[in-house]
């Protein structure tokens, strides 16, 4: 029975999971090229004329993101990158239990013999290991990017595991935080739409402190304060908090599966519509 379960989260989410890995390579590989072709003394051109706005988003100093690891660090914060990211984690969580009860599976797989809460344990460990394969895939993307175009004496790959492992920690928070909407809501759609929502607004309150010196607070209320993958990569050891960094990111993500856990085993399953 146990076994149905898993093979069963399997199922759900191979395909998914194959095409974002699959993107993320092809994508992180493509980049690599490209910034292999730019002329190193044009980049350095336009950080040192950027307008101050624009070097007050910047992570670290300009002269670090200059650097080849600085630029390639730039897959790690791409849209392209958090979008698949997000897109594995909302698509996983919002399955686990608005996608039972709109498909009137839910019903079934509460009728067997186990707790509740322990039909979420065999699709979260799916989640959370696509959540390693997807993260990873950026860094493996970079790796093969480093070795076609002949760079890696120039950029070590091993510098680029504390982005990927940040990342990593980042898509199993919104996970989290999917399944916890997800525990709320009869119907997937609106579990996607909320979690979509609650992502861009996370994203405007964190780009708002960055930008105003005043209310530079505002962005410790988002889970982008944990998120920091290029200071991880360009910053020494001693200057990051990587354990306090992805600590946070995975707890508040195992948070959201507890209370989902506690929401499912109390609440009533609507019929499906």
């Amino acid at each position: 029975m146990n076994f149905a379960l898993w093979r069963k989260a399997v199922t759900d989410s191979w395909l998914h999971l194959a095409i974002s890995c699959a993107i993320l390579i092809l994508f992180a590989w493509l980049f690599v090229w490209l910034m292999s072709q730019f002329d190193t003394s044009m980049i350095e051109s336009l950080v040192r004329f950027a307008p101050k706005w624009m070097k007050e988003l910047m992570p670290v100093a300009p002269e670090l993101m200059v650097t080849p690891a600085g630029r390639l660090s730039v897959l790690f914060v791409h849209l392209i990158t958090l979008l698949i990211c997000v897109g594995w984690a909302v698509g996983r969580g919002s399955d686990m239990i608005s996608g039972e009860i709109g498909r009137g599976t839910a019903d079934l797989l509460l009728s067997l013999p186990v707790r509740r809460a322990s039909i979420l344990i065999a699709p979260g460990t799916v989640a959370t290991a696509g959540a390693a394969l997807v993260a990873f895939s950026v860094w493996l993307g970079i790796a093969i990017g480093l070795w076609a175009t002949g760079q890696t004496e120039k950029v070590g790959i091993a510098q680029f595991l504390p982005g990927a492992v940040n990342l990593f920690a980042l898509t199993v928070c919104f996970t989290g935080t999917a399944v916890l909407l997800s525990s709320l809501n009869r119907d997937r759609w609106r579990t996607i739409l909320l979690a979509g929502g609650f992502f861009v607004v996370s994203m405007i309150i964190a780009l708002v402190g960055e930008l105003w010196e005043a209310g530079a607070w505002l962005k410790y209320l988002t889970f982008f304060a944990a998120f920091q993958p290029q200071e991880l990569i360009l910053l020494p050891a001693a200057e990051t908090s990587p354990l306090a960094c992805n600590g946070t990111l995975f707890g508040l993500g195992l948070l959201g599966y507890l209370l989902a856990a506690a929401i499912l085993t109390y609440r009533d399953i609507p019929a499906p519509r």
